[in-house]
């Protein structure tokens, strides 16, 4: 693929081409000189990763040497040093060389918190999810996808593929992701959805299983296998307290299953739903009688 060069940025131009610029799109600033050999070294690199995300990013450079008063401005004491702005403000930098796994990773967290264009998307594609309209979730998040392959857009893309009910490819598109993208708590919550619903194998109808507990009141293996029937059906409050009762009676059993099923479900949840904080606070006040 043919990069488009940088542009070439002056004291004459910055306020427009940086100020104002990034009242619309992050606008990185590349500080350099001809001399500098790690700035030969980041320039390429700069401008592959913002080609991939040029949806929300704009990257220009200024030579220091011809631009010694703003260089002097904005306290450029070493370079390569790289300036981002949003709002007409300066948000974030680094100085020094960096990889391109480094600058990918800069790139997105900047795009996750100013970018202009996000916010619109991801809700779009949130509500598709919560009205299981998971095909077009699954064509939205393909599209953002394209030009900002950010880690939650990755998360966003799994569960529209889960909501379809493809594991198959919810596993291949798992196993095609970066290990920093893997780190993502986004992708993570994403990924334990995957594993819960793969992993959600259930014993025998709902009536013989509430059967079995009425019986034997102690039959952990029943009280979970009525966990799983509770969870197929969304009922995610009564899950929880069911697992978490199975952990109060026998926090050991099988190798702790009851605990990290409802680490699981908690992630499957997200850390902001009322049911995950609930259940967290519930599991720790157990944790320490």
């Amino acid at each position: 693929m043919t990069l488009e060069p940088m542009k070439d940025v002056n004291e004459n131009t910055f306020a427009s081409d940086v100020i104002e610029k990034s009242k619309e799109k992050i606008v990185i600033v590349d500080f350099w000189a001809p001399w500098c050999g790690p700035c030969k070294a980041l320039t390429p690199i700069l401008e592959s990763q913002a080609s991939k995300k040029s949806e929300h990013i704009e990257v220009v450079k200024v030579n220091i040497d011809e631009n010694q008063t703003l260089a002097s401005q904005l306290r450029i004491q070493s370079i390569p040093a790289v300036f981002a702005f949003s709002d007409g403000q300066p948000i974030d930098g680094f100085m020094g060389a960096k990889t391109e796994s480094e600058v990918g990773i800069f790139f997105e967290t900047l795009i996750k918190k100013f970018s202009k264009s996000n916010s619109s998307v991801y809700q779009e594609i949130n509500n598709f999810l919560l009205e299981e309209r998971f095909e077009e979730a699954k064509l939205a998040s393909q599209e953002i996808i394209k030009t900002n392959p950010s880690p939650e857009n990755y998360s966003l893309f799994i569960r529209s593929i889960i909501g379809l009910g493809d594991l198959k490819e919810v596993k291949q598109v798992i196993e095609s992701l970066t290990p920093e993208i893997l780190e993502d708590n986004a992708v993570k919550g994403a990924i334990s959805s995957y594993e819960l619903i793969k992993n959600n194998k259930i014993a025998g109808n709902k009536k013989d299983t509430l059967d079995k507990i009425r019986e034997n009141p102690s039959d952990l293996d029943s009280k979970i296998n009525y966990s799983k029937i509770l969870f197929s059906e969304n009922n995610f409050g009564e899950c929880i307290d069911v697992l978490l009762e199975v952990y109060k009676i026998n926090k050991e059993w099988k190798d702790g299953y009851a605990k990290k099923q409802l680490l699981s479900i908690f992630e499957h949840l997200g850390s902001d739903n009322e049911l995950s904080k609930k259940g967290r606070r519930a599991l720790t006040s157990l944790i320490f009688i």
